[in-house]
This record gives structure tokens, sequence and C-alpha cells, in this order.
């Protein structure tokens, strides 16, 4: 029985303490003319005679405490300088499908729509929000064309049926209808909001076949499973009991009532 895991020792290990000590006189590297760790591992193997792969060099050094820092591939450039991929600030670069701004040192990006919107609306903000094209262009950026929508208003769009392909008037519409269903929801309170949700949905989808197929399948299974299990049978039973008792009850307070009005000629 063994406590732990055992390693193996390697054999034929060329790591010395010489060629420790010769890394470490050279750190860190980049203040001795080194750009990556390629250059470094070249002189090394040709001074002690070695074959290191640079993985394995990299795992010397981890294990053994050296901190290089070098990265892999030597672009030649010196540390303060600038790096002929930067880009400075107000360059434009398209990510994604949509157009990106430089905003700030050293790698600050904004969605360039959030910018123009932010620069015609001085004071405001579209942090936390999404700044739509209402004509569907993403690469009209004339401000009357970007409007400022928050997560919800998206989402109810969404569930109102917003599409890309959708005209400027349509896109309009259907955010001042998802405009006045969030101020509803917020007036009708959380509560009430919730069933004006369900019942939204509900209206939505009662006319779909899939949903009608589905709930007819999960009526049929239940009542397979209440018949085939005697207590689900006897409880529903007395559900059914309950419920004409209940219905008659009803029925019978009408007609007395009715009875009363007639006899008082009203």
């Amino acid at each position: 029985m063994t406590n732990g895991r055992h390693w193996k020792r390697r054999k034929g290990v060329k790591w010395t303490t010489e060629i420790q000590e010769w890394l470490r006189a050279r750190v860190p590297a980049r203040e001795h003319g080194y750009t990556c760790r390629r250059e470094i591992l070249d002189e090394l193997n040709s001074v002690f005679g070695t074959d290191f792969s640079e993985k394995a060099f990299v795992t010397h050094c981890y294990e053994s405490g050296i901190q290089l820092c070098l990265c892999a591939s030597g672009s030649g450039v010196v540390r303060g300088e600038k790096h002929w991929r930067h880009r400075a600030v107000g360059s434009l670069q398209e990510k994604k499908g949509y157009v990106r701004i430089k905003v700030a040192e050293p790698n600050v990006w904004m969605q360039y729509q959030r910018y123009v919107w932010e620069q015609n609306h001085p004071g405001e903000s579209a942090e936390g929000m999404t700044v739509i094209f209402m004509d569907g262009n993403n690469r009209n950026f004339d401000p009357a064309n970007l409007e400022r929508v928050t997560r919800a208003e998206l989402s109810v769009m969404s569930e109102l049926g917003h599409t890309k392909e959708m005209t400027r008037e349509e896109r309009e519409i259907c955010l001042l209808g998802a405009r006045i269903k969030i101020q509803k929801r917020r007036l009708a309170g959380p509560e009430k909001a919730d069933k004006l949700h369900h019942k939204a949905y509900y209206e939505r989808i009662k006319d779909d076949p899939e949903y009608l197929a589905r709930r007819k399948s999960y009526a049929s299974d239940r009542w397979e499973k209440i018949k085939a299990t005697p207590e689900l049978y006897a409880e529903y039973l007395a559900k059914q009991r309950a419920y004409r008792e209940k219905n008659r009850a009803r029925i019978n307070a009408r007609a007395r009532e009715y009875n009363k009005k007639r006899s008082r000629g009203l």
C-alpha cells in the first residue's frame, strides 16, 4: 500500500546545476538581449551540447523556479515600444459582423453604434443596454437610425416576434409594444404580471398543432396511469363527486335566488 502518488525518476536527465546557474545569470532574459525562448534555448544547446526541445526546456525552467519572462514567438519588439499591430485610439475594426472603435489604451474597444449614440446624447450612457439599428442595416450609423433599448425590452421584442428582416416601421411598432407591455407589468405588480405573462404565452400557443398534440398525449398518459392505480382512481372519483355536488349546490342557490326575485315581482 502506498501513500500518495510516486513519480518515476526520469532516466538520462541532462538538466544539471551548471545549466540552472547559467540561466539564472541571464534572467531577466530581455535585459541580456533575448527576445524569445527559442534564442536562449539554441544558445544553451550549443554551449552545453544538449538537445532540449522547447517543451522540455519550459518544463525544466518551471520546475527549477526560473522565470525567463519570454514568450514563444519573438517579435523583436523591445519593451516600451509599440507593436506593429498596435491601433491608435479612434481606430475602427470589424468583429463578429459589427464595427468597433478603440476608445482608450491599452486595449479598450466599444461598439461603434453605442459610441455614436453616446456622442449624440451627452450625459447619457448605454452601458448595460443595447443600441439597435432601426432599419436593420448595421452599417447605417446615422444617429436617427440608432435606438437605445434595455435587455428587458429586447427580450419582450423577441417574444412579440422581432426579427432581423423587419422594416423600420415594423420594428418601431414592436419596440413600442414591448415598452407598453413592460409598463403594464410594472403597474400590475409582480403576481398579476406573471399571470398576464402566462396568459399571453397561452394565447400565443393555444392553436399550435404541436402544443395540442403534446397536451393530448399528456392527458392520455395521465388517464392510463390513473386507471392503472387504484388509489389514484379512487381519488379521481372522489374529486368528481365533490365537483358535481358543488356544481349542484351552486345551481340550486341560483334557482332559489331567482324564485325569490320572481315572488317579489322583481
